[in-house]
């Protein structure tokens, strides 16, 4: 599939089939914390940059070919999806053709346009981001296109919520040394009290940056802040194979299979399974919390590997 991958087991959306609307890597952010790769093109122009109808007619062939019960088609993928112009248009049609809910997970960076709020307001879930309030975190953890301010973030997220009458999931992740303080704490609980989203799940860095070396936070922290923002912030819970339905064996004994001949690079597993970089994040990060996996780096790049010690048991 050139568009779809999936579907991906979802820690937040269950059994989800992604849609990937943009180029990698073209967002109008270019993250400390991103595990996709260093921005290719940090834009806030929108366009068709990907044919909205070649991704219909993929998800079309898809959908008459397989019948795996979904919880959620979702826009997300290697760019932010909000910057494909037709990405309103496709929602519409998606709904047309099949009574899965459409979820988009975006950047909410582009909120503070009227005609990206028009397009999500079909749109079963929406699940936008704000990682700092004041400009130079945001600057610092965000890297914004040239004339993006936290505070065109903040008021686009107020306006959307104005407009939209469907649940908004609030995504802040928490990155060690930048936006863990007190203050930047209160600043986003008073943000959520403006925004006001149905639910604020709490993350910090669970999977190797695509650059840059971004640190997680502990646990007893996420839970510091979630005492600051009150009962609507959620720690986001690790991902389970043995209740995911989408979870897929095969994957695993191969991905593990591979990485007990050599040490390998993401992208090295990316092209050697033939599956996409978003699905095959979701098994590193469990075998990591199961200690099965090592990251090592090496001449600025991040591998993998299966230690010695883990080679037995797995």
């Amino acid at each position: 599939m050139r568009y779809l991958f999936g579907p991906v087991p979802s820690r937040r959306l269950g059994v989800s089939l992604g849609i990937d609307p943009i180029p990698k890597k073209v967002c109008s952010l270019d993250c400390v914390y991103c595990e996709v790769a260093k921005t290719s093109l940090k834009t806030l122009e929108r366009a068709e940059y990907v044919p909205a109808e070649e991704i219909l007619s993929e998800l079309r062939k898809y959908l008459a070919q397989n019948h795996v019960a979904l919880d959620f088609i979702t826009f997300s993928g290697s760019g932010e999806p909000t910057l494909n112009s037709q990405l309103g248009f496709m929602i519409r049609e998606i709904k047309r053709m099949t009574g899965t809910p459409v979820a988009v997970i975006t950047n909410g960076t582009l909120l503070w346009r009227e005609d990206v709020r028009q397009d999500l307001l079909p749109a079963d879930l929406v699940m936008p981001s704000l990682d700092a309030v004041s400009e130079a975190l945001f600057i610092k953890i965000n890297h914004p296109a040239k004339g993006l301010t936290a505070q065109m973030v903040l008021e686009g997220l107020i306006r959307f919520r104005k407009d939209y009458a469907g649940p908004i999931w609030l995504e802040i992740l928490i990155v060690k040394g930048i936006n863990d303080q007190e203050e930047a704490y209160n600043r986003l609980a008073d943000a959520v009290k403006k925004i006001n989203p149905d639910r604020v799940q709490l993350n910090t860095v669970v999977r190797p940056p695509g650059h840059g070396r971004a640190q997680p936070v502990s646990e007893k922290e996420l839970q510091k802040l979630q005492r600051i923002i009150g009962p609507k912030a959620e720690i986001i819970a690790n991902f389970n194979r043995e209740t995911n339905k989408a979870y897929r064996e095969e994957i695993e004994d191969t991905l593990v299979e591979l990485l007990k001949i050599r040490a390998c690079t993401i992208e090295e597993m990316v092209e050697s399974m033939g599956i996409h970089r978003d699905e095959l994040l979701k098994y590193i990060e469990l075998l990591q919390d199961e200690g099965y996996l090592q990251k090592i780096q090496f001449e600025s790049k991040i591998y993998f590997k299966i230690p010695a010690e883990a080679e037995c048991t797995k």
